[in-house]
């Protein structure tokens, strides 16, 4: 069985007479009391910087969430837009393709048809390309400007 070891310094400390008074007592107490106190203060203001900062976090997120929402509300009336186009442009194909007399005209017609679309596809893609460089404009305006 093994036998216990001794520390002599925990030994002395046990046996050296203690010179506690009321008023020292008191002294630690007190201090331990304002470092406490200290230590609630500091993590109060810990957590309102915190708090502060999610907040102003939160209210970015709506200002970049409400310049998204309007790229995605013009976006959407450009494509419907380009739709309504392409159903029209089809209908007239359509009935001018009914009046072609020759194999000729109907190539002619084709080409035309296609062209149009092309362009019409070209000048859409344009313009979502106008929308976004918007939309990521306004974001960019809405960040805090950090240096690096």
């Amino acid at each position: 069985m093994p036998t216990p070891r001794i520390y002599p310094r925990a030994l002395e400390a046990a046996e050296a007479p203690q010179a506690t008074s009321p008023y020292t007592a008191a002294t630690v107490a007190d201090q331990g009391a304002e470092k406490a106190q200290d230590l609630v203060e500091r993590a109060a203001r810990m957590v309102q910087a915190a708090v502060q900062q999610a907040n102003q976090n939160l209210d970015l997120a709506l200002q970049l969430t409400g310049a998204a929402a309007s790229g995605y509300r013009s976006v959407q009336s450009e494509l419907a837009g380009h739709a309504q186009q392409a159903v029209q442009r089809t209908q007239d194909a359509l009935t001018r393709g009914s009046q072609v007399r020759s194999p000729a005209a109907l190539l002619d017609l084709q080409s035309s048809y296609l062209t149009d679309n092309l362009r019409a596809v070209l000048a859409t893609n344009a313009r979502l390309a106008e929308i976004a460089a918007d939309v990521a404009r306004q974001a960019a305006d809405k960040l805090p400007h950090r240096a690096a």
